[in-house]
């Protein structure tokens, strides 16, 4: 139900505290309501802050008894600030209890700050150290919804190394991590690009679902950050198969290959021998089923075998590995790639120009290969937008591996992450 209530008496008799006069126009003034959401806002809640701490220092110098503790709660301070004004406070608004020589001098007189938001631009500009993280659970004994605290202090423990990177990975994306219902963690610009489309192609629009890309194969320094928070996650990376050889200078080295069963070739991806522990050989990382890529709330997903209609007046299929999320979509979307007209697309035309002139699947693949290792004439960025936005691909489908992963994480949150009872 919504019921107005409106009292005229209780909003002409209260006096601003903070007006802000008109240039040119001094006999007008504004009062403190009618601040906006910019800096005009920002030096009222400021001044405010500061009017708190005089106070009681006021009380203090004339001898009287001050409380022992002092806390100061701010809710939400992105319901009144624009973004960069949210920057800004919560760089300064610390300071402004603090800036006092009194207090400098005694340190015992500091007063804590409690900030609650729903906002990334207040939690990008705090330290992991800082942020205690309030994480929705169904009570067990009562079946109802009840919060669980997480400290977010201790998450990575004594590996300075690691809470580095991803504090400053966090600041650089803007990542909105904390504030979701799950996240994809996906590792190149092409998967960045189209993997928000495909969440909406599986029937996860309704949820709020962060992608973030990490460059470099980064997933796994992510990993105790998303186990303490107890997000549901989804690892979208790249077998990265590789071969062991023996080099000039007689050191062991590990060139990447198209993946490929029964030739004892080692993934090099860290994410995956990260969370998939024991699991190094590309032929036990196939054989996987789905609960076996599986960790707790996390599943991975990484390219499997996809079975290739080469010549569409047959029935024949070959099977094909794909070694990256590019290979593994045009396989999966042979078709699209065969239609006439796909000229001046950039990364599109090259790929359809290598299908013409291939005269089998393997051929193609290995065309590919060559094209994305050498990295010349094929963007990654530039192919993935020119799928998006380009009628020919309306009809685009997501690689296997990404539409299972998908398929997980509709089951777990659509089953608010309880499954079998659990």
């Amino acid at each position: 139900k919504i019921r107005s209530k409106i009292q005229i008496e209780e909003s002409i008799k209260h006096d601003s505290a903070v007006q802000f006069a008109i240039q040119g126009m001094e006999e007008l003034v504004l009062p403190e309501k009618y601040n906006g959401l910019g800096y005009r806002n920002l030096i009222s809640i400021y001044l405010k802050l500061i009017d708190f701490r005089e106070k009681w220092l006021k009380e203090l110098s004339e001898g009287k008894n001050i409380e022992p503790i002092h806390l100061v709660f701010v809710e939400e301070p992105e319901a009144h600030l624009h973004a960069q004004a949210q920057q800004v406070f919560v760089k300064k608004a610390f300071e402004a209890l603090c800036n006092n020589k009194l207090i400098e001098e005694n340190p015992w007189l500091s007063t804590q700050l409690v900030l609650s938001t729903h906002s990334n631009h207040v939690v990008n500009e705090l330290d992991l150290n800082c942020m205690r993280y309030f994480k929705r659970v169904i009570d067990v004994g009562e079946k109802i919804p009840v919060s669980k605290v997480v400290n977010l202090s201790s998450t990575f423990g004594t590996d300075d190394e690691t809470k580095q990177f991803v504090t400053r990975y966090i600041r650089l994306t803007h990542c909105d991590i904390f504030f979701s219902d799950a996240v994809v963690l996906v590792e190149g610009p092409a998967e960045k690009i189209l993997v928000p489309s495909f969440l909406v192609k599986a029937g996860l629009d309704s949820y709020y679902i962060s992608v973030i890309e990490v460059n470099g194969r980064h997933a796994h320094s992510f990993r105790k950050l998303i186990e303490k928070i107890g997000i549901a996650a989804l690892i979208v990376t790249d077998i990265d198969a590789t071969d062991t050889k023996v080099g000039e200078d007689g050191k062991e080295i590990h060139p990447s290959v198209i993946t490929a069963k029964g030739n004892g070739y080692k993934t090099g991806n860290p994410s995956i021998k990260s969370w998939l522990s024991g699991k190094e050989q590309i032929d036990d990382l196939l054989a996987l089923d789905e609960k076996e890529k599986l960790v707790n709330n996390v599943r991975i997903a990484f390219q499997t075998p996809v079975n290739v209609k080469w010549d569409k007046n047959k029935d024949e299929l070959t099977e094909v590995c794909p070694y990256t999320f590019e290979d593994a979509l045009i396989f999966t979307n042979l078709e699209l790639f065969r239609r006439e007209g796909l000229k001046k697309m950039g990364a599109i035309t090259t790929i359809a120009n290598l299908l013409k002139h291939s005269n089998s699947a393997n051929e193609l693949q290995n065309k590919i290969f060559k094209k994305l290792e050498s990295k010349s004439g094929f963007q990654k960025a530039d192919f993935a937008i020119s799928l998006l936005y380009k009628d020919d691909f309306v009809d685009l489908v997501a690689p296997v591996y990404i539409q299972e992963g998908l398929e997980w994480m509709k089951s777990y949150l659509d089953s608010n992450g309880n499954r079998n009872g659990e």
